[in-house]
């Protein structure tokens, strides 16, 4: 989906700079270190990190590391569909290959999960394996463990809104992104460009 928007948005006529950390957002403009992008609007995208990037959202917005594990084809198992526990706290799903892919357990890992650190834990990937084995109930062999910093809101509500003047902001989905995250950049890009979105109410 994001390649097709890409590719969609270059066919507009849009340029698109890849691998270009963005190291500071002032009033209309994105500094990195090969240069300065200019634009009347700036809109901020991203997810794990947020409050860095936009510091006046530190105290609404906190990062925290989310974690998975993959596994082999499962031939002992079938989900047909995707599977939620524990009020989406933990999920998953096989896929058309058979593999399981497994999250959750945030809570395993106590205050150590709030961190910007992307490497995964043993305590969380502990209650994942073992979830796997005692509720998914596979003996398939684990070949991927992984993490990623998402942002969560103070309120849990994702954040679509012009964080000062020229500047507009979409994430802090709360584990969610990416279920509404498509949704809220849709909306955003509606509001930065002078609009009314039809899905925010």
């Amino acid at each position: 989906r994001c390649r097709a928007l890409a590719r969609a948005a270059v066919d507009a006529g849009a340029q698109l700079f890849e691998h270009s950390e963005a190291t500071g957002i002032g009033n209309g403009e994105v500094r990195t270190a090969r240069g300065v992008v200019r634009a009347a609007t700036v809109i901020v995208a991203v997810d794990g990190g947020l409050e860095r990037v936009l510091p006046e959202l530190a105290g609404r917005v906190r990062t925290v590391r989310l974690q998975m594990l993959g596994t082999a084809p499962a031939t002992d198992v079938h989900y047909p569909r995707p599977v939620y526990a524990r009020y989406g706290m933990d999920y998953w799903q096989q896929l058309p290959d058979g593999r399981i892919a497994l999250g959750g357990f945030r809570d395993a890992g106590g205050e150590e999960e709030w961190t910007h650190d992307a490497r995964p834990s043993e305590r969380v990937q502990e209650a994942l394996e073992a979830c796997l084995r005692e509720r998914v109930k596979t003996r398939a062999p684990i070949t991927h463990r992984w993490a990623a910093p998402v942002s969560y809101s103070r309120d849990g509500l994702p954040l679509v809104e012009e964080v000062r003047p020229g500047v507009w902001a979409t994430g802090a989905y709360s584990g969610t992104g990416n279920v509404v995250g498509a949704l809220c950049g849709r909306a955003v890009a509606q509001l930065a460009m002078g609009g009314k979105s039809d899905l925010l109410l």
